[in-house]
């Protein structure tokens, strides 16, 4: 097998984005109600797995909250799921809604610092 040289594969992107204009660009995520997602966040089922905090588990899914996924990623986790989380199609959970998730889970506030639990600090 023939690897390519960097200059070429260089070549090939420059190509490849000057017929696709969107290749390397961000797609902005919609305007979503955060009040909304909260209340769906809780009505679908996603805390099940994932906890009432976004916090998830190492048995039932990752976290969520204060997501870093691009919200084309996060869709696209929803409609075709990795492992054994089920499918969020667009009948079930319309794009509108899951932008209204996603818009919680991205202002859930941060975790607390381990070092300001007492209990945590006296196990130590």
């Amino acid at each position: 097998m023939k690897h390519l040289s960097l200059t070429a594969a260089a070549s090939i992107a420059v190509l490849f984005s000057a017929f696709n204009p969107a290749a390397g660009q961000q797609v902005s995520s919609p305007t979503g109600n955060a009040d909304n997602g909260k209340k769906l966040y809780r009505e679908t089922g996603c805390y099940q797995c994932h906890g009432l905090a976004g916090q998830g588990a190492m048995m039932t899914g990752p976290r969520v909250s204060r997501t870093e996924l691009a919200f084309d990623g996060f869709l696209n986790q929803l409609r075709h799921p990795v492992n054994q989380m089920p499918p969020y199609e667009a009948t079930i959970l319309s794009d509108r809604d899951a932008a209204d998730i996603y818009a919680y889970l991205r202002q859930m506030p941060a975790p607390r610092d381990p070092n300001s639990i007492p209990l945590l600090k006296a196990a130590r």
